[in-house]
């Protein structure tokens, strides 16, 4: 089975290493955010928003505009 390599220290990936991390716009607004890295080198692969945080934040929004918060 071939595996992805981290393209820093070309060791196979099986895993990630995942970290919090602020992500902040132009604009100003900000969202908690998450970086990937190799667990051996902890060269960071990839970035995005924190796909738990936003599902959590999206529902707190809404039961706040309900009046359920």
């Amino acid at each position: 089975m071939a595996f992805a390599k981290c393209p820093s220290c070309d060791k196979n990936l099986l895993s990630m290493k995942m970290e919090s991390i602020d992500i902040r716009g132009t604009d100003g607004r900000a969202w908690h955010g998450v970086v990937y890295s190799c667990p051996m080198c902890m060269h960071a692969l990839s970035t995005g928003i924190d796909p738990v945080a936003l599902k959590t934040d999206t529902v707190k929004e809404v039961l706040k505009k309900l009046g359920r918060a």
